[in-house]
Order: C-alpha cells, then structure tokens, then sequence
C-alpha cells in the first residue's frame, strides 16, 4: 500500500525514503521551496539527536545536487 502523498514530488519522497533509512530517525517531512529544501526529522527517543542530525546531515550532503541549499532541523510534534 502507498501511503505518499500524491502532491509529493519524486525528488522529494527520493529524499524521505533515504533519510527513514538512517538509524535513529523515525519520522521526517521534506519542504522543496524555492530557494532550498527543508528536512525535518523525528528522532527516536534512545537515540542522541546531535547523533543522528550528524548522520542525515552527512547523507543530505551527498544527495545535494549542485548548488542546492539544503537545511535540516528536528521535529517536534507528529
């Protein structure tokens, strides 16, 4: 079953099903505007955040095409 949503890009569910992949994330949204991306996480609770931030930063840094601006920050609330 798909549970995307159908408005999401390719690019933009590309990027969230790459960042669900690193430990210690359990949750994320993506935001393309026009000027950046945004990537919010959801940390696990027995995870350290500043961990795992480190891991997707490092994942986004290698998906980044170009000149792409690129921000991640965690997610507070589902």
């Amino acid at each position: 079953m798909d549970t995307h949503d159908p408005r999401q890009t390719r690019k933009s569910r590309r990027i969230e099903e790459a960042v669900l992949e690193v430990d210690g994330v359990v949750g994320v949204r993506i935001w393309e505007l026009s000027d950046r991306v945004e990537v919010g996480i959801r940390v696990a609770p027995i995870d350290a955040a500043p961990d795992v931030l480190q891991r997707v930063r490092e994942l986004i840094e290698a998906m980044r095409e170009g000149d792409e601006r690129w921000e991640i920050g965690l997610l507070t609330e589902p």
